[in-house]
């Protein structure tokens, strides 16, 4: 388990199986795997739920061998690193200096050998060395270090993966139900919510049950924009109500890529479908606020209300019936009666696709009459999901620690040669060996141009 082939033996093969989780549409309608790919694969596709392939067992038990094999990884040379961060580098003879790649011999001109030791101490200081010093037996060694935590940078990195496979394992809608047995700790589900429609539930996409979201959502309106000339969507959105204990908390719009998040489960706007009746849509044109009304075809003559800067007002069709467009379509023209309680009533025609404008004493609206549809969305609770963040930055930290600072070592050893003190200066850099040699040559040179 300790063994890097293991582990790559691993990610290759949890690598291979999230290629087929993105070939394989995850958590589609039953019907959808058979139409796609054939009754033969659709029942291996179900046998081995790759219908919903990263909540199966198969592939948690993967994630749990690679976290296994990780942590015996890091385990296992760890300690390595440990003793080589802690280690006593004033313990190093002062005749492996000079074998050192980087090394550099410089006369200290003037003074004794305890005048010499104090004055390469103060320099070191003053370039941000700060070191450690021991006496040897022909002079004094200096010691100083930066960087030397980098050298944990890949157990960071190698953290931060067991952190986000442990906020995946959280989200898992397969842990929160055979694990936890609790099926509204996390979850995945959806639902076909009617414009103007409410509910509270949703249906879950592992075994399509109810599951309670302990608030209610209701879909105020939907809007969709074609492509000018084209029947291709451009773009659609739903506008929701989120209402707890009977009082509105919330009303926003979500689309494609903005989701409504309340009390940590998320709202997509994944789909919708027209559900064949009319619906009036009414815009105030000041405020923006949108009202929507469901026409019954059995009775016209139901009376809408709503309020409108505090004031109530409403809306009625007294009737309608089929005309011609100039186009030779088949249309309904509908008279609309509407009121509120500022002047007498107004009265006008509406009919498909043309948008009329009524001005009242304080108020301007824009109406319009449009197919019904329910806005399909998708609904996941993913308590994991800030583990995953959290994994995610820590992992970012690890690898700038590990591919861009380095674990830099400076010796300085100041010993006397027939009366004439010398100073050797020595280093080291377990990467960017290129750039510390700048470093070093600089540190030496000026150290030589001293005043």
């Amino acid at each position: 388990m300790a063994s890097v082939k293991l582990a790559l033996f691993l990610i290759a093969l949890l690598a291979s199986t999230s290629i087929i989780g993105t070939v394989i549409q995850q958590n589609k309608p039953g019907e959808h795997y058979p139409e796609q790919w054939g009754e033969n694969a659709a029942k291996v596709i179900q046998a081995l739920n790759l219908d919903d392939m990263y909540n199966s067992v198969w592939f948690l038990c993967l994630l749990g061998a690679f976290s296994l094999n990780l942590i015996i990884c890091s385990l296992d040379r760890i300690p390595t690193v440990i003793k080589m961060v802690r280690k006593d580098n004033l313990a190093t003879d002062p005749d492996r200096l000079p074998k050192m790649k980087l090394h550099k011999e410089e006369k200290i001109v003037g003074g004794s050998l305890t005048t010499a030791t104090e004055e390469v101490k103060k320099y070191l200081n003053r370039k941000g060395w700060k070191p450690d010093s021991r006496a040897q037996q022909y002079g004094t060694l200096f010691f100083s270090q930066k960087g030397a935590r980098t050298r944990y940078g890949v157990y960071v990195v190698h953290l931060s993966i067991l952190i986000i496979l442990l906020g995946a394992v959280i989200g898992s809608s397969t842990v929160a139900t055979k694990i936890l047995g609790d099926r509204e700790f996390a979850f995945k589900g959806g639902i076909s919510l009617p414009e103007t429609a409410e509910s509270d539930f949703i249906f879950s996409y592992t075994d399509d049950k109810k599951i309670p979201l302990g608030f209610t959502v209701r879909c105020n309106y939907f809007d969709i924009h074609y492509y000018p000339g084209s029947s291709m969507p451009k773009d659609y959105l739903s506008n929701l109500t989120v209402i707890e204990d009977e009082k509105e908390v919330l009303t926003t719009t979500i689309e494609v890529n903005k989701p409504l998040i309340y009390r940590g489960i998320t709202f997509y706007q994944s789909s919708y479908n027209q559900i064949g009746a009319a619906i009036i849509k009414l815009r105030e044109t000041t405020s923006g606020n949108v009202h929507a009304f469901p026409v019954d075809p059995q009775n016209y003559s139901v009376t809408n209300k709503w309020q409108e800067g505090g004031t109530d007002a409403m809306i009625r069709i007294q009737s309608a019936r089929p005309i011609q467009t100039p186009d030779g379509k088949s249309s309904t023209e509908m008279k609309i009666w509407l009121m509120d309680s500022d002047g007498p009533p107004s009265m006008f025609p509406l009919m498909y696709g043309t948008p009329v404008i009524v001005e009242r004493p304080k108020a301007k609206y824009e109406l319009s009459i449009s197919p019904h549809f329910a806005t399909g969305l998708q609904v996941a609770k993913d308590p994991g999901v800030w583990w995953v963040y959290t994994g995610c930055a820590l992992m970012l930290i690890g690898l700038y620690m590990a591919f861009f600072m380095s674990h830099r070592k400076i010796w300085a050893h100041v010993y006397e040669i027939d009366g004439q003190p010398m100073v050797l200066f020595a280093g080291h850099a377990n990467k960017n060996s290129f750039g510390f040699a700048k470093t070093f040559s600089s540190l030496t040179e000026d150290f030589a141009k001293r005043k």
